[in-house]
């Protein structure tokens, strides 16, 4: 009968059984081990990596936070709104330079941990005024450009400082992977921001942000890693002057062909987008789309996830086109940012505007994905270490001085011409971005080179 058990089948079962047992389990995460030459192998490397994982997804309740407590709290205006983003740009370009010079007389992770402590107290400056009632856009400006002098520090250090713990093809994947990392933070933080702004309110939530920023400074603390103190001469310190060090720096930036045209292009592309920048788009969404909190983090949020896929894929894309002609397209492809907000309008329902600017987002951030990862990269190994900090100050300099300047036309473009006109005029200038790169030479550039030593 087909219900019966025999004693065939039983024997056959206690075989099985006994097989089963014998037999050796599979790690189910076997495949999850990391390769001998895995940059994540190194505990530092894991540490900083961390580090800059928290502080990232706690900045960006601040991103939030700011624009909405100007809209909310303040009722600033549009203009008012801009110059948000002058305040925390302002100190890249005029301490950038001096910054990366005196970064390559010293050792830099103190420094990191320095700068996030400070970022924690400043930080916790807005919701103590907000307490007792003595919060003014004044004050918020004030406390961006502290915060942004801060970053400044921490960002050239930080840069500076990733070379002396990996080498040659490490070094490209980890800036791969680091910059994965802070756009998948990238995807989470805006939501989880947009819900803590909405229920905590914008100056409590900010809260957040200092204590991601304290405990990134105590995770800093515990690498282990030995920096090499700069040595000099007698003559070189005798010698020594903060503007020869500080041109010495920019002349290498300007005399190489292809670090000119990455910081030219990246000039062009941060004046456009500071037309178009992140507080404009926040209110934006706020005041022309009429959109809830959560819903505009949720949408900042999920459109950097192209910029997750865009540095997965890049290795592949790099492999197929090269990797000066994928920079090229990376940055052919952001544009579309903020031209597809601004063809947003309020009469097509909140769905199909949360869907559209995702969309937008994504495809824009993938681009950025790909020009980022291989500029960074790129310009790491073909600097001599004694000038990594100046080259890196030298460069955000340069790239980010466009930056204040097209927030402070901005601001004068919403207040008189409104926030859509803004957008678009921000679209039609980062098309002209890819140009200097066009002319430099690198699309001939097929892979990174080697890790320069000298």
């Amino acid at each position: 009968m087909s219900g019966t058990v025999t004693a065939g089948m039983r024997r056959s079962y206690a075989g099985w059984r006994r097989a089963a047992y014998h037999r050796p389990m599979r790690n189910p995460f076997a495949r999850l081990r990391l390769a001998v030459d895995d940059p994540f192998q190194n505990a530092d490397v894991r540490l900083l990596f961390g580090a800059q994982g928290i502080s990232s997804l706690g900045s960006q309740v601040s991103h939030i936070a700011f624009p909405l407590i100007a809209i909310d709290v303040i009722q600033a205006s549009n203009g008012s709104i801009a110059l948000l983003e002058l305040a925390f740009l302002l100190p890249f370009v005029l301490l950038g330079l001096p910054a990366g010079a005196l970064l390559d007389r010293r050792t830099r992770r103190p420094v990191l941990i320095a700068t996030d402590f400070a970022r924690t107290g400043l930080l916790l400056v807005v919701p103590i005024a907000f307490a007792f009632g003595a919060l003014s856009m004044p004050l918020l400006l004030a406390v961006l450009f502290l915060v942004g002098a801060c970053t400044l520090l921490y960002d050239v250090a930080h840069q500076s400082y990733l070379p002396a713990l990996l080498r040659g093809p490490q070094l490209g994947v980890a800036n791969g992977r680091l910059m994965a990392m802070e756009s998948a933070t990238g995807v989470a933080g805006p939501a989880l921001a947009g819900i803590a702004v909405a229920r905590l309110s914008g100056p409590i939530a900010l809260v957040v942000d200092a204590f991601s920023f304290l405990v990134s400074a105590l995770m800093v603390q515990r690498v282990r890693h030995v920096e090499e103190v700069p040595t000099f001469t007698e003559q070189e310190v005798e010698e020594r002057s903060l503007w020869r060090e500080m041109r010495e720096g920019l002349a290498w930036v300007v005399q190489h062909p292809h670090l000119r045209g990455n910081a030219l292009a990246a000039l062009i592309f941060n004046f456009f987008g500071g037309l178009a920048s992140g507080p404009l788009l926040i209110a934006y969404a706020r005041r022309e789309l009429a959109l809830p909190t959560e819903l505009i983090g949720f949408v900042i949020g999920a459109g950097t996830v192209g910029i997750v896929v865009g540095t997965i894929i890049n290795a592949k894309v790099v492999k197929w086109l090269g990797m000066g002609r994928t920079l090229i397209l990376g940055g052919f492809i952001l544009p579309v940012m903020p031209l597809g907000f601004a063809l947003l309008d309020r009469s097509m329902g909140v769905p199909l505007i949360a869907a559209l600017a995702i969309l937008t987002q994504f495809i824009a951030f993938f681009g950025a994905g790909l020009f980022h990862v291989n500029q960074v990269t790129y310009r790491q190994l073909i600097t001599p270490a004694r000038l990594l900090g100046r080259m890196n100050a030298s460069m955000k300099t340069v790239m980010l001085l466009g930056l204040p300047l097209g927030a402070l036309i901005g601001s004068v473009i919403a207040e008189n011409f409104g926030l859509r006109a803004t957008l678009f005029v921000g679209a039609a200038g980062i098309i002209l971005g890819p140009l200097p790169l066009l002319t430099s030479g690198i699309a001939r550039v097929h892979a990174q080179p080697a890790h320069t030593e000298r």
